[in-house]
Order: C-alpha cells, then structure tokens, then sequence
C-alpha cells in the first residue's frame, strides 16, 4: 500500500525517477566472496625515530617566546606614564603626589567656564550640567546660584 502512495507522489513531485530502473546496476557473482583470497605479506620494518635533536631547539623557540611575552606584560603592567594624545603624556607618579585642591584654587574663572561650556556641548542639552538641582527641596540649578553664594558655600 505504501509503495503505490510513494509511486504517485512520485509521478506527480518528478516522473523522470520512476522511468528509471529499481535494479541494482552493480553486482557481484554468487559466492565471490566466499573464496575470495587476498595474499598477506609480512615483513620486518625497521624503525626510525623523528629527528630528536629538533626536540630541544622546539622548546628553546618556546621558552624565548615566553620570555618575550611575560618582558613586555611586566614592562606594559608597569609603565609609569601614559600617551592620551600625540605629544600628551602624563606621569602616573606626579598624578599621585598632585594636590588636587591647590590646583583647582588655581584655576581661573575663564579656564572653569570654558570648561563647563565644552562639557556642556558634548553633554547635549538633555544632560546639561546646567540643570542639575543643587537642592531637591527648592530645585535650585546650578545655573541659579549667585558667585557669592558659591565663595559662602566654599569658605564653610
């Protein structure tokens, strides 16, 4: 029952297949294999062993790689100063010993403001330094407070 299904799905899916023969195209004599002989010929190789000189020039090649590879992590690890920018570079040493308040006390207001305008540009408005509140209560902004206010904030 199920031959006759797959011999109409067949003829409608690709009827070239079913002009094809069922038979098998190749065959082989009854009994072939039942005296079918196949001369064993044993013989004695010698042995030969890979180059082991080459074993010991391998590890020496290894071992230099490896010695490369941990010289420069450790030197990478560390270095003391860092390149941000061509012709930029900063001390890692001299960032630690900084006094960070003597040298905000000697910024100008000219230095500061164009600073907040460059961070305020890439901000973008939605992030403006400017809107922050300094206060949740009055929603005071940044923007609001007097210079005075900010020198009474900053001698207290």
């Amino acid at each position: 029952m199920e031959n006759k299904e797959i011999i109409q799905e067949l003829e409608q899916v690709a009827p070239l297949l079913n002009t094809i023969a069922k038979t098998p195209v190749q065959t082989v004599p009854t009994g072939y294999f039942d005296h079918f002989q196949v001369p064993i010929q044993v013989k004695e190789t010698k042995v030969v062993q890979m180059n082991p000189g080459r074993k010991w020039f391998t590890l020496a090649a290894a071992a230099v790689v490896i010695g490369f590879l941990a010289i420069g992590g450790f030197n990478l690890v560390n270095q003391s100063t860092v390149k941000t920018e061509p012709g930029l570079v900063i001390n890692m040493e001299q960032i630690a010993k900084m006094d960070i308040d003597q040298s905000v006390q000697a910024l100008s207001n000219d230095a500061i403001n164009e600073y907040l305008k460059t961070a305020n540009a890439l901000a973008g408005p939605e992030n403006s330094l400017h809107q922050y509140t300094v206060d949740a209560i009055s929603e005071t902004t940044v923007a609001e407070i007097s210079d005075e206010e900010l020198q009474l904030y900053l001698s207290e």
